[in-house]
Parts: structure tokens; sequence; C-alpha cells
């Protein structure tokens, strides 16, 4: 049986080596033939073009374009120089001047040739455009600022004056009972709530006396004080405010208690944590967008997360600082009361100084204490507590 030779279709012929080329305008494979004119320093490409349409709407016939790569500026493409194609080896190639287009070439003896003849085909294009990048670089970030420090704060603010009161203390209980899981010291049993009942009635006193001064309604604050030695207090969605057994085990009387509360009840009033909360959802949500999930990228991401969101806090706590001195003269407390406990905290744990200062989520103490001074020049300090003795000793006690 007589067998018939196998021809290579993509050997040399007198035209050139057949090839495939892509323009880079289309995506369709051009068969082409190239050549290596000796001497030139250059790889010419023959490829017929596509049918197009005269003026008068006739179609012409293809013609034949020819394009001339540098050897200087040929490159193998990226991640495809070492291909093959049944047992051929095959390789890919572009230009500098054409990064977009491709050259396959299957003939093993012109691949030779132009790794041979091309000096800089590992060599990495140099970046074009550098401008443009820098510009688009520019917006990006110039739009990631606009949305962090601009509409999101703007969007919240005008949610949270929109939600339902039933949905802000929902989400105030969720929160409550998730915080006093992460500080209870059993993994099955939250932090205990003091509900020793003198003390309570002590805080409830407190409460009324400070509720029916403001322009809040009685419904709108829920007072709970949790049995940990932390000095803190807090307001979450939907007026609740939470204080730390250490804060009344650290305060010198009921009055420095009441202007904590009294803080406390600025933030409700402006409805700080539920804006707070908006907030920092949405700004949690476009940094992740922005730096995805890269090594080290949570730590970046909660970093910035937080700067931001001290921002906001810096100028809520002030805002709620004014709000209490403003409230505590009419149930009869100095706004001075704030003063003392901000000293001691002071004097115990230092103020933030420097990029601390920033990343605190409360102005520097210092600052504070200036400002309770200023507030209590002119009043009347030989007042009576809000509590008489046998009530705050009550209300120390509120935890036993």
């Amino acid at each position: 049986m007589t067998m018939t030779p196998q021809v290579n279709p993509w050997a040399a012929t007198p035209e050139g080596v057949r090839c495939e080329f892509v323009d880079g305008k289309t995506a369709k494979r051009h068969d082409a033939y190239v050549t290596m004119p000796p001497g030139e320093g250059v790889l010419e490409v023959r490829y017929l073009g596509e049918p197009r349409e005269d003026i008068w709407g006739k179609v012409m016939s293809d013609e034949t374009l020819c394009v001339s790569w540098p050897l200087s500026q040929l490159r193998h493409v990226e991640g495809q120089h070492n291909l093959r194609w049944g047992k051929v080896s095959m390789g890919v190639f572009t230009t500098v001047m054409s990064p977009t287009a491709r050259l396959y070439v299957r003939d093993g003896v012109l691949l030779s040739e132009i790794k041979a003849a091309a000096p800089n085909l590992t060599r990495r294009a140099p970046v074009t455009g550098k401008g443009r990048i820098a510009g688009l670089i520019t917006g990006a970030v110039a739009s990631v600022l606009l949305i962090v420090f601009v509409l999101i704060p703007a969007i919240a603010d005008q949610l949270a004056m929109r939600l339902p009161v039933e949905g802000e203390r929902a989400l105030g209980d969720k929160t409550y009972e998730r915080i006093r899981e992460s500080f209870s010291q059993n993994d099955y049993i939250p932090i205990r709530e003091c509900t020793n009942d003198p003390g309570f009635a002590a805080l409830t006193q407190m409460q009324e006396a400070l509720i029916g001064a403001s322009d809040l309604a009685p419904e709108a604050v829920r007072l709970t004080v949790l049995d940990f030695d932390m000095v803190n207090a807090f307001a979450l969605p939907g007026g609740r405010i939470v204080v730390m057994r250490g804060l009344i085990d650290e305060a010198g009387g009921p009055d420095e208690v009441a202007a904590v509360i009294a803080h406390e009840i600025g933030h409700v009033a402006h409805r700080d944590p539920t804006r707070h909360a908006l907030r920092g959802v949405g700004t949690f949500g476009v940094l992740s967008l922005v730096f995805g999930d890269f090594a080290g990228g949570t730590v970046v991401l909660l970093g910035v997360n937080q700067l931001v969101n001290a921002q906001y806090s810096q100028e809520a706590e002030s805002a709620a600082d004014a709000y209490a001195h403003a409230l505590l003269p009419k149930v009869g407390v100095s706004p001075g009361a704030l003063a003392p406990l901000f000293e001691r905290l002071k004097e115990k744990y230092g103020d933030s100084e420097g990029l601390a200062s920033h990343l605190a989520s409360h102005p520097k103490l210092g600052d504070r204490v200036d400002r309770a001074h200023a507030a209590a020049v002119g009043f009347d300090q030989d007042t009576q507590p809000i509590l008489s003795e046998a009530a705050w000793s009550d209300l120390r006690a509120i935890c036993d």
C-alpha cells in the first residue's frame, strides 16, 4: 500500500513561512507569511486584510497587507513562550508598537532564527500611558474618599432619622446581647446584669430626673448596669445606655455618674449609635471592595475603618459633652461634674497623644476637662447631690 507523505502546513514556502497573525484590531486569526530580510533587522508579516466596501458600497476583494516588526521590539507574549502544537514547538510573539497583536509561529527553523536575532524577547515591554494610569489611580482614590467621608455619612444620617424605633431597638438589643457575651468570662453565661433592688431604685431615680429635664420621652432611654470592672459607659441604638460597674466604683459621687449618663443621653438624643452603626457598615463594605482579600489586607482594612470611625466618634463625643453641660444644671448638677472623673482617668491612664489621639474614639481627656470647667463657670456649686448619701450607697451596691 502506498503511503501518502504528510505535508507540514507550516513549512517555509517561496512566499515565506506560513504563520497565524492577529492584527490586534479584531480577534480573527489571519493566514500570514513571514520573512526575515537579511541585514534589515525586521520581521515582515504579509496577510490578507478584511474585505471592505468602497465609497459606492461595492465590496472590494481582499488586499495583501504588510507590517514590519523591528526585531529589537519583538517580545514573547507573557506566559506563552514555551508552548507546543502537537509535537511541534510554538512561539507566540508581540511587539512594543502593537502590544495587542499576536504572531503564532510553528516552524522550528523560523523560531530558532527569531530567538537568535531578537535580543529583547524576554524583556518586559515599557509601560506606556503613565500619566493616564496616575490619573485613573488619583480619580479612584478621590472617589473612595468622597464615598467614605461624604456620601456614607450623609446617607447614614438620613437613614438613622427614618429608621423605625422598633428596628432601632432590635439592633440595639442584638448588639447588647453580643456585648454581654463578649465580656463574659464563661462561654455559656453572659455577663450579669446588676438588679439589686435598692440600687436599681437609686439608678431609676437618677434616670427619671435626667430624662425629665431632657427633651426625650421617658420611654426613650433604658438604663442598665453590667457587673464588669471596666470604667466605661456607652449608648446603643434604640436608647439603651449601659453603665459598667467599674465606672460606679471609680466615681467620687453620684453627680459624676449622673454627668456620664447625661453625656450618653446626649448620644441617644442625637441618634449617634444608629448613625455610627450605619456608617460603620457602609465604610467597612466600601473598604472591603477596595482592598479585597490580600495578605495583611484585613489588618489594613480594620485600621483604616477604625481611623475613619474615630473621627466620627470624636465629633459626636464633643457634641454629647455639650449636651450634658446644658442638661446637668437643670437637675442641679454642675457641668463641671464631668471633670473630676476625667482628671482621675488621665492621671491613672494618661492621655492619647500623636497618632493615638486620632485612633482614639474619644477626644483627649485634657480637652474634655477644660471644656467641663469652662461650662461650670458661674454655676452655684453649693447644691445638693442628685442622690442622697443613702441612695448613693445603694447605687454603689447595685451589683451585690
